[in-house]
This record gives C-alpha cells, structure tokens and sequence, in this order.
C-alpha cells in the first residue's frame, strides 16, 4: 500500500469522525435546549477532549492496520475511501457513546431537574407519563 493511499485513508476516517461529532453536538444542543440548560461548543470540548482524542487515535490505528485485514483489489480501492468515512463515524459513535462526559453531565442535570418537578408534583415515585399515555 502507497503513502497516498494511507493518507486518503485517514482523511476519510477523519472525515466520518467530524460527521459523527457534528451531529453529536447538533444533538447535545438540542437536548439542552429543550432542557433549558445551558449548551457551548467550548464546554462540549472541554468535558469531551479525551473521548475525541482516543477517536481520532482510533481512526489512525483503523489505518495502520488495514492492510492485515483486507487485501486489495482494483474494486476495493475504488470503494475503501467510502468504507473509510463509515468506519470513522461508527468508530466514533461507539467510542464517545462509551466515553462521553458530556452526555453524562446532561443526563445528570436533567435528572436533577426532573426530581425537582417530581418532588414538587407528588410524583417522585413514578414515572413522568409521554405525550401518546
């Protein structure tokens, strides 16, 4: 394998993980937004640094190892740049969804404020019944 195609490679890779951390964030906002608690790019970074950088470690290992796993024809090369951008925002789903601080802080919060709702309500002991109940 050329120096070229490792690098397309980690492009793609990267390239899905950016998607992944795009709609993660798009979906963090929105969440608190309908929370009404607090959402910043910045913060999201902060509390995630160390889930997004074993992400992109992750990615560069993916590449690394590549060529162990699969071995290349003129077919697979003119598809593996797309099955590269799918690996890395699979990769990432499932990294940040196990490694995610901010999701946890979230679910903290809304947890803390829906105790309050419920303590104030007398319905602390059972659950918050959906639109469709």
């Amino acid at each position: 394998m050329t120096r070229e195609l490792y690098l397309q490679f980690v492009i793609a890779c990267l390239i899905g993980n950016v998607l992944h951390v795009f709609v993660k964030i798009l979906s963090l906002r929105k969440d608190h937004k309908i929370a009404n608690l607090e959402f910043s790019f910045l913060g999201y970074l902060k509390n995630d640094w160390l889930a997004l950088l074993f992400d992109v470690i992750a990615s560069f290992v993916i590449v690394y190892l590549v060529d162990e796993w699969l071995s290349f024809n003129e077919f697979i090369i003119g598809k593996i740049k797309t099955m590269f951008v799918f690996i890395g925002y699979t990769g990432s789903h499932v990294i940040l969804q196990l490694m995610s601080v901010a999701k946890k802080k979230f679910r903290l919060a809304v947890d803390y404020k829906t105790n309050i709702s419920d303590r104030e309500t007398g319905t602390l002991d059972k659950p918050t019944p959906t639109n469709g109940n």
